[in-house]
């Protein structure tokens, strides 16, 4: 059995998503946060991951799960395991965005994020403008919509990126609970707001995603708390 994860411990912040298999893109994150060593329930709402589902990554442990899919650039699944959490990024500007507990990026329309896996900036949300530019392909982070007007980034494959396991991984704002994203977790504006407005750098929070069957039968061993 799994022992109790020791980035865990240190965590006083967990967001966890469960969906109702590895390849469903519909699913509900719980936030919880720990309260003289107990892990307590903040709130919760409805989420969906990638258009394929999840898919098995490498986090900040390494699970005991195996025969599930695993996480691959353009994949359209969303990392399944445990991440750290931040920045976040929006496109309001600095002083308008001064409320957080997290540092902050601001979404310009030079900011982006590079998801050529054969590039040295692989997975890096840096300025277009880089003198060492060696990509032919990125996201830009200042968009034509609002998916991006909120949002976190999720430290997955970032130290180091390995390439080509998938890149630009972030909770941003969704466009409905119909469709499943290209490997983020997307939730209604309110949602994402009510997460930025909660989470703190210093509780050190960590992201969480599996299947809730999966999510179930590790918690115990693990010590996640039980989901309501």
């Amino acid at each position: 059995p799994s022992k109790p994860d020791s980035s865990l411990m240190k965590s006083g912040q967990l967001l966890v998503v469960v969906s109702p298999g590895w390849d469903n893109f519909s699913g509900r994150m719980y936030c919880f946060e720990k309260n003289k060593n107990r892990w307590e329930l903040a709130f919760s709402n409805e989420v969906v991951l990638g258009k394929s589902g999840l898919g098995l990554a490498a986090g900040l442990s390494q699970l005991p799960i195996n025969g599930v899919p695993l996480k691959q650039e353009g994949d359209g699944r969303s990392p399944a395991g445990i991440f750290a959490m931040g920045p976040a990024f929006g496109y309001a500007d600095y002083k308008d965005a001064g409320w957080m507990k997290v540092p902050y990026i601001r979404a310009t329309d030079t900011l982006i994020c590079v998801d050529d896996a054969h590039s040295t900036k692989y997975n890096q949300l840096i300025g277009k403008n880089d003198p060492q530019k060696d990509w032919k392909s990125h996201e830009e982070m200042h968009r034509a919509d609002d998916f991006y007007k909120w949002g976190l980034f999720v430290a997955y494959n970032n130290q180091p990126a390995m390439a080509a396991k998938g890149s630009c991984i972030f909770l941003h704002i969704w466009e409905n609970n119909q469709q499943g994203t290209e490997g983020c977790t997307a939730m209604p504006e309110k949602d994402i707001l009510q997460v930025l407005h909660w989470i703190d750098a210093r509780q050190r929070p960590l992201l969480l995603q599996l299947p809730a069957e999966t999510y179930g039968l590790l918690a115990a061993s693990c010590g996640w708390p039980s989901l309501p």
